[in-house]
């Protein structure tokens, strides 16, 4: 019975997201899912959204290393800046989450979810932003706004 009610938790949670399929294949992905309440979610979700800013900070420094065109570099460069904005956001909300602040976890969540999509924004003319910058990107922003939806649900 009590698994029925973590899948409905994660279902549930889910279905408030934005990308519901990206939420359900992280959440349901992470082994310390099962039977975990939705501050045991958010700690998997903080987790997982952490290491999806840093390996997309990553690809934005291959990237970056990579170009030639100098409209890209600056692209790129500034991209950077954005990421690690992102990771310095993320790394406290650890912190606010024992501490049951869901006001500052939701604060400092949508300060995280503006800096891949800020990112974004530097493509909006050519040359094109990677397909693959774009994808992580997604996928991140994805991840970030499930701590969105937990600090809600959080916050009553």
């Amino acid at each position: 019975m009590l698994t029925s009610v973590r899948a409905d938790l994660i279902n549930d949670v889910c279905s408030k997201t934005q990308k519901p399929t990206i939420c359900l294949s992280a959440l349901k992905g992470d082994s310390r899912s099962k039977g975990a309440n939705l501050e045991g979610l958010a700690t998997i979700s903080i987790d997982i959204s952490l290491k999806n800013m840093q390996s997309t900070h990553d690809l934005v420094n291959t990237l970056l290393n990579q170009a030639t065109n100098p409209k890209l570099k600056t692209r790129y460069s500034s991209c950077l800046e954005n990421y690690n904005d992102g990771i310095d956001d993320l790394r406290g909300l650890h912190t606010l989450l024992k501490s049951k602040d869901y006001v500052g976890l939701n604060i400092h969540a949508s300060a995280a979810l503006d800096d891949p999509s800020t990112c974004d924004d530097n493509f909006s003319d050519p040359p094109a932003e990677s397909p693959q910058l774009k994808a992580a990107s997604d996928k991140l922003q994805g991840i970030i706004d499930i701590i969105l939806v937990i600090s809600n649900l959080l916050k009553g």
